[in-house]
């Protein structure tokens, strides 16, 4: 049986789950408990590859990212085609800007998790009781300021956000000049492109159940009353298209 490791709240391991679940490639799924999990993380990774989830382990070994998981998904799997040779260059562009658009969406998220007490508790592994969690946020601290120093975090996430996710949402916005879809059909295109929003309006509890102080620290208002037509068309491209 494949596994696959990942964060529940990451851009990157939904995008990953998401194109999983179309083809409907079975699968089970850990949730990685970052600094804790990282030497078994080193261990799993390929020599040469930056450690990092989302990492699907199957028959052939270990393989990180989200566009590679997607990838191969789509070679095992079934149903419509994420990956239509017509929309590879849509598809590869639009994984560049996800990306970088993530990336300080995380960087974002991590300030905003040193700030809220609640999201730190929220944030400990499951096997914690909760009557120890709020004794345990120094170690959830540390954890967020590991994850920060790992990925390298913008510095001053405000410019960043401005310099980087604005655009990459006008574009968003431009190129689905109000229709439905990147391209004529669903493709990895809209997922990529879906995934940025998490962050700016964190998805409903029917896809992604999440605490109130993670759901706090995941929201930010402004980007949310500048582009609530992005929104709706996320939650509506969820409505239709994301399977459980």
């Amino acid at each position: 049986m494949r596994t696959i490791y990942g964060l529940r709240y990451s851009g990157w391991t939904e995008k990953a789950l998401w194109a999983l679940d179309h083809h409907r490639v079975s699968y089970r799924y850990r949730e990685h408990t970052p600094l804790i999990g990282e030497p078994l993380l080193r261990w799993r990774t390929p020599k040469g590859v930056h450690p990092s989830v989302p990492m699907m382990l199957d028959g052939d070994g270990a393989i990180t990212g989200s566009f590679n998981i997607a990838k191969r998904a789509e070679a095992q799997g079934q149903g419509a085609p994420l990956f239509p040779p017509e929309s590879a260059d849509l598809i590869n562009r639009w994984e560049e800007t996800s990306d970088n658009a993530l990336k300080v969406a995380r960087a974002h998220v991590l300030v905003g998790m040193l700030r809220n007490r609640q999201a730190q508790m929220e944030s400990l592994p499951g096997f914690v009781p909760g009557f120890l969690r709020g004794l345990m946020t120094p170690t959830a601290r540390m954890g967020v300021r590991f994850i920060a120093r790992k990925h390298q975090a913008a510095a001053d996430v405000d410019a960043a956000i401005e310099n980087t996710v604005v655009p990459a949402l006008e574009k968003l916005r431009a190129e689905l000049n109000g229709r439905p879809y990147l391209t004529g059909d669903f493709t990895y295109a809209d997922i990529e492109g879906a995934a940025i929003l998490q962050f700016v309006s964190p998805l409903d509890d029917r896809y992604l159940v999440i605490g109130p102080g993670t759901r706090e620290v995941w929201t930010h208002a402004p980007l949310a009353a500048r582009f609530p037509d992005l929104v709706e068309w996320r939650d509506g491209l969820y409505a239709k298209h994301r399977l459980r």
